[in-house]
């Protein structure tokens, strides 16, 4: 007898989702995921650049940054013989009334994160009989870690239905494409849906309180603070805290050096 709500889809509220099926969907999925998160490539190179390569043996790809500021700037990595040489920004032409949004040095350096000996290359499961904080793990193979985790999420589906399922947001690395549109929604909704959150749990309180002592946010577009004569920031230092944020450093730096605006 199952024991989710009566709320559940249509597509599994007539019977139990296997562990095979889940198994078949995430094979099914796996030539998506490889567009966001890189074919085998560290920084989710989707595809080549047109233009031609800028050195021997080396190709141009681009790619979307995933240091979780959330505005996943171009970024053009230059590979050679499978490995990143160079991370540089994106080099398109500003439009007639928007500029192209230039990359921050945080995501310049993304060829530091790719091939650091900290970065977690292969599944690992905590030892039994470890305690939480302790970090005594172990390595196991990838068919292991797709059972193990294939076998609870179908264990945690049937019990409880899709409601019980939520994908925590912020890892930094599964929105390299485009923000909220990856393989986990997929697989999550062809699995019947999934729990989302309401806003945002990480800046709501920001959200709710600047109003209060800022006022509304509402104004002209960012690029029109080249037109004027003083830019006063309360509390803000968007180079330090918000280094590219879809451009907004870029857009100051281009105010200040016409000379008009201090």
């Amino acid at each position: 007898m199952k024991k989710y709500s009566d709320s559940t889809p249509p597509l599994l509220a007539h019977r139990e989702v296997t562990r095979r099926e889940v198994l078949k969907w995430c094979t099914a999925l796996g030539g998506a995921s490889l567009l966001p998160l890189g074919g085998g490539l560290p920084l989710g190179l989707a595809r080549a650049a047109t233009q031609p390569p800028y050195g021997a043996g080396e190709q141009c790809f681009y790619s979307g940054c995933v240091v979780n500021c959330g505005s996943q700037c171009t970024l053009r990595a230059f590979v050679k013989d499978g490995r990143v040489t160079r991370v540089e920004t994106d080099n398109s032409d500003d439009g007639p009334n928007n500029r192209a949004i230039r990359a921050c040095l945080r995501g310049r350096s993304m060829r530091k994160y790719t091939y650091s000996p900290d970065r977690i290359k292969y599944p690992m499961r905590r030892v039994p009989g470890a305690k939480r904080g302790e970090g005594k793990f172990e390595r196991i193979s990838w068919d292991e870690a797709l059972d193990t985790v294939a076998k609870e999420w179908v264990r945690v589906l049937n019990t409880y239905g899709p409601e019980s399922i939520h994908r925590m947001y912020g890892s930094g690395t599964t929105s390299s494409g485009m923000t909220r549109r990856n393989e986990f929604f997929r697989l999550a909704n062809m699995l019947g849906g999934h729990l989302d959150e309401y806003g945002t749990y990480s800046t709501a309180q920001i959200s709710a309180a600047i109003p209060y002592l800022y006022g509304i946010n509402a104004g002209n577009t960012i690029n029109d603070m080249a037109n004027s004569k003083l830019i006063v920031m309360f509390g803000c230092n968007i180079l330090e805290t918000r280094q590219s944020g879809g451009g907004l450093s870029y857009e100051l730096f281009e105010a200040r050096k016409k000379g008009n605006v201090r």
